[in-house]
């Protein structure tokens, strides 16, 4: 990490102030032209020369801009002579940005929120666009929290979407599903920042030990509440990838409900494991870490630039594992892996609050079209595995469309596979986690503090001798 500083010299040699609002106004346009806000994020906090506070006052932005942006567009819709739509996407939102400051966070004074606005919108729009930004937030200033929201009895959906910023058609499904009282909860939590996991590497210490070695740098921590490897960071959080620990590849950092995925596979020393979504990793060293760090685990994906950060994170945590950039769809049959991963591509409706814009990016026609691609995986998954070897399938999804549903189709043409109970692998997790009389690991957010997740253990028939365990 850089050292912190105020600024940088500019042309004529005189330092520039520090902008953490004109960095969080270019990290959200370059969510709105596609690019995933946490990854466009981290690369802009990178770069920058700001210290430690102008940097969290920019992640605040960011993230509260995205989260809230439905309930920001109904209080600025209220107050504005022109249809949100018809706005040129930059003025709408240096609108949001402003609106959440004097909305959301209590120590920005109103008129701090508008003058910036309005530079923001003389640069990157014209002396019009600054009229228009400059009266409206005003008006936002001065009666924004007067603005009603739908009648939670009349509209309930229209209530929750609003006033806790989801997408309707999300929100119906979930009340359809739950009902009133847990969507609530849920779309509550969404909005509730993330807990930080980290996974002690058990090759080179305990979860005691490490918490021991956090502590004397300065970073608290308590046990997780389901993962026996986990830490949640309770305080220290900023200074801990500068510790010795992550200097020495003690921990990794990744949620506790992630961590399920690797009990549950239970692989042995000595077997040969696929991943087959590995994206940047997390699972994949998590199993070659269960496997004492004896046999071969390879790790499959479309993107080199994950696979870059998979290979630097196992040289970190010293772990050997194969990465090939592959669509593991088209991987050809070795019948020769005695587990493999699909962590598979999905909606990722159980992850909201960790990416706050995927909600935006999301639309409900692609949970049937992700099915496809996850079945597809599945079979793959078959060829790879010989007679009598483990199939563990994922998601970070609440949907059952890409849950329930693909396993089911998946189960229904390969008749020569097994759903296993869960509650083998996992015998110390409490008994709620389980669905399907066991045969399935159902994380909802804000029941567990994890990530939603959905997890089942499939076993393709034995003809001769089974797996090595």
């Amino acid at each position: 990490m850089r050292a912190p500083a105020r600024g940088k010299p500019g042309a004529g040699g005189a330092a520039r102030p520090p902008d953490p609002r004109g960095l969080a106004y270019r990290v959200l346009m370059q969510g709105e032209a596609g690019r995933g806000a946490n990854e466009a994020l981290d690369q802009a906090l990178e770069r920058s020369a700001l210290d430690e506070r102008d940097r969290s006052l920019v992640t605040a932005l960011v993230d509260g801009t995205l989260r809230w942006r439905a309930r920001l567009d109904h209080v600025l819709a209220h107050y504005s002579k022109y249809p949100l739509a018809d706005l040129p996407t930059p003025i709408l939102t240096i609108l949001r940005l402003g609106a959440f400051q004097m909305l959301c966070l209590e120590r920005v004074p109103a008129s701090a929120a508008v003058n910036e606005a309005v530079r923001l919108a003389r640069r990157w729009g014209h002396a019009g666009t600054a009229g228009l930004v400059n009266a409206l937030l005003r008006r936002v200033a001065e009666h924004g929290t007067e603005v009603p929201f739908p009648d939670p009895e009349q509209d309930p959906a229209g209530y929750l979407a609003v006033a806790y910023s989801h997408p309707r058609w999300l929100v119906e499904r979930w009340l359809a599903r739950w009902g009133y009282e847990d969507t609530l909860a849920l779309v509550r939590v969404d909005n509730e920042p993330a807990p930080l996991d980290l996974r002690a590497n058990r090759l080179r210490t305990s979860r005691d030990g490490l918490a021991a070695l956090l502590r004397a740098e300065g970073v608290e921590t308590a046990p997780g509440a389901l993962a026996p490897d986990c830490l949640q960071v309770t305080a220290g959080a900023a200074g801990l990838r500068r510790t010795r620990a992550w200097a020495e590849g003690m921990f990794s950092i990744q949620g506790q409900g992630s961590m399920l995925v690797g009990y549950l596979a239970s692989p042995m020393p000595g077997w040969k494991v696929s991943d087959l979504a590995a994206g940047t990793g997390g699972k994949a060293t998590h199993l070659a870490e269960l496997m004492d760090g004896r046999g071969r685990v390879t790790a499959y994906d479309k993107a080199a630039a994950r696979l870059q950060v998979l290979g630097r994170e196992a040289a970190r945590l010293g772990l050997e594992i194969a990465a090939i950039c592959a669509d593991a769809t088209t991987l050809p049959p070795t019948g020769d892996q005695d587990l493999v991963l699909v962590d598979a591509p999905c909606s990722g409706t159980g992850a909201l609050r960790r990416r706050p814009d995927a909600r935006w990016r999301k639309q409900e026609r692609q949970l049937v079209e992700l099915s496809a691609l996850q079945q597809a995986l599945l079979v793959a998954a078959d060829g790879l595995l010989h007679k009598g070897g483990h199939l563990i399938y994922t998601t970070c999804s609440l949907e059952p469309e890409e849950n329930e549903h693909v396993v089911a189709a998946f189960l229904a043409t390969h008749p020569h596979f097994r759903q296993e109970d869960c509650r083998q692998a996992l015998p110390f997790l409490p008994a709620e986690v389980f669905a399907e009389g066991g045969r399935a690991v159902r994380l909802l957010p804000h029941r567990h503090n994890t990530d939603g997740m959905f997890m089942v253990s499939l076993r393709k028939a034995e003809a001769g001798s089974g797996p090595r365990r």
